[in-house]
């Protein structure tokens, strides 16, 4: 087995340009390779044919030009480029090896239009079996990483992620928690029970974050944690928060869904919203 890598898709756009810097800098911090991927398209029936020959000597040039910003922007990252004959999505699931990063820009188109034909983000987000960043919004290196913790069985190593993005960043460390009170009608005159006590749900939530983070702040003790917990929705709070983050980390399903569904509902909203980096931990 290959050691892990970041694989980032190029095309040439602003936004593929975007997620080549976030990538390249991704690397540095993580310490290992970076691959530089160009998607022409599957080829036609005849691969001499001078659609395909252009397609290719293009692809040539998008690579060999983000090889060369690397190597001048980032001189101690290992960088590799390659054009692969498929479809962006497809060649990026087809890259990926466990252990390794993909990173895509997200194209400024409507939400709409990539539920129906799904862009490259939403299906390589969909379907890769490792972890996707999908790089949108600001590019600060600025604020903490945030990341959404909802008490499922996987959640726990997505807070292992979000801890290695933030000692890797050199950044604090948001711990999120969104919760949807309940809203029992209790005659006027009766007392609420204890558990309709939004202060007491807060306080036994940020009591059980508590309890799960520690072991990870001993082992990341440069990294300071923040506790957020907050009624309402989860994909909106992750939102509002993205707008003071550098990067927010979220699982890929939660609680709930089907079982064949890689990509929850806070994550699909989040690669479309999100006002910085998102990455999808898996």
């Amino acid at each position: 087995m290959r050691p892990a890598h970041v694989i980032v898709g190029v095309d040439g756009s602003p936004q593929s340009r975007l997620a080549l810097r976030w990538a390249a800098a991704e690397t540095a911090g993580r310490g290992v390779a970076l691959q530089i991927l160009h998607a022409c398209g599957p080829a036609g029936p005849d691969e001499a044919t001078r659609p395909n020959r252009v397609a290719q000597v293009a692809g040539e040039r998008v690579v060999a030009a983000a090889v060369e910003e690397v190597r001048r922007e980032a001189p101690d990252v290992t960088v590799t480029g390659v054009v692969v004959r498929a479809g962006a999505a497809a060649a990026l699931l087809a890259a990926a090896a466990p252990g390794d990063l993909v990173v895509v820009g997200h194209r400024a188109r409507s939400e709409l239009m990539a539920i129906l034909v799904g862009s490259t983000c939403q299906q390589v987000a969909a379907h890769a079996a490792t972890s996707v960043a999908i790089v949108r919004g600001r590019l600060e290196p600025a604020g903490p990483v945030v990341v959404g913790y909802d008490g499922s069985a996987a959640a726990e190593a997505v807070l292992d992620s979000a801890f290695a993005a933030a000692a890797a960043h050199r950044c604090g460390l948001t711990v999120l928690r969104a919760y949807r009170p309940g809203t029992p009608s209790w005659p006027a005159e009766a007392p609420s029970p204890v558990i309709y006590n939004a202060d007491t749900t807060r306080a036994a939530i940020a009591a059980e974050l508590e309890r799960v983070v520690a072991p990870r702040g001993e082992k990341y003790p440069d990294v300071a944690v923040e506790f957020v917990v907050t009624g309402g929705d989860a994909a909106q709070a992750l939102v509002d928060a993205s707008h003071r983050a550098q990067l927010v980390v979220v699982g890929s399903r939660g609680h709930g869904g089907f079982a064949g569904l890689l990509l929850g509902s806070v994550g699909s909203h989040l690669i479309h919203h999100a006002d910085c980096p998102v990455l999808i931990s898996r």
